[in-house]
């Protein structure tokens, strides 16, 4: 990474996004907050807050408008921003469009934008915050489990059929990290292997960007869930299952 390099982090306001702001604008990076609040004043000259609704299209187009107006390029690109809205399938048809537009329609939007730029510059890196709720489940939350799922397929099908470009992909799936998004959540199917500190986070999204791995697991364990998911379904759902029965016991 040079020290000119253009970092676009939406939903850069608190966790994991202000994390990553913070690595970046450590390695002297031109960091641009994307959200629709800023709470979070990093006193750097390196870094710009742009007022952003990522479930808006046109928003998008501005944020792009901006950047390239100002910079020129994009390096990285994080498309970072989401929510956690806890029910089943009888949520309000709100939280599902909700959902749907910040889990699955932001990636659209910003690759709309994004991939043309990266294919003209023959450089650049896109990165979808997804989870391992969307390798997964998330037993609590319906409406996050569906779009986390389908923003890993978008993140598989661009990579899929991008590859001969050159810019890259990945796809990050952590499980629980100390967020606003978890709080009072500690003890939550999703911590059970831990919940990381957003910088430590952080540390495993780099070490995945130097790698150039497309599916970045900060917590190792899930790697072993996918298998076991995979090998056997049937008893993978018996097992979830019982772990739900078990938690909903014990609170």
């Amino acid at each position: 990474m040079s020290l000119n390099s253009v970092v676009v982090v939406t939903g850069g306001s608190g966790g994991i996004g202000s994390a990553l702001i913070k690595k970046y604008l450590q390695k002297k990076s031109f960091v641009i907050s994307a959200d629709l609040d800023e709470k979070t004043d990093f006193k750097d000259k390196n870094y710009t807050f742009l007022k952003c609704d990522v479930e808006c299209e046109k928003s998008i187009n501005n944020l792009f408008e901006f950047i390239l107006k100002r910079f020129g390029k994009i390096d990285y690109f994080f498309s970072n921003a989401g929510i956690l809205s806890i029910g089943d399938e009888n949520s309000i048809n709100s939280d599902w469009e909700k959902n749907w537009k910040l889990h699955v329609m932001s990636h659209v939007f910003i690759s709309r934008k994004l991939i043309p730029i990266f294919k003209k510059q023959k450089f650049g890196y896109f990165l979808i915050t997804a989870s391992a709720a969307g390798l997964l489940t998330h037993i609590d939350s319906i409406t996050y489990s569906v779009t986390k799922h389908s923003a890993i397929a978008f993140a598989e099908w661009i990579a899929i059929n991008y590859r001969e470009h050159d810019f890259h992909v990945s796809v990050i799936c952590p499980q629980a990290v100390r967020t606003n998004m978890t709080k009072g959540r500690e003890k939550d199917v999703a911590a059970l292997d831990g919940m990381l500190e957003p910088d430590f986070l952080v540390e495993k999204i780099q070490k995945g960007i130097d790698e150039k791995q497309f599916l970045i697991l900060p917590h190792p364990e899930v790697q072993n869930y996918i298998e076991k998911k995979s090998s056997n379904y049937d008893k993978w759902i018996s097992g979830m299952a019982r772990l739900k029965q078990k938690i909903e016991y014990n609170k």
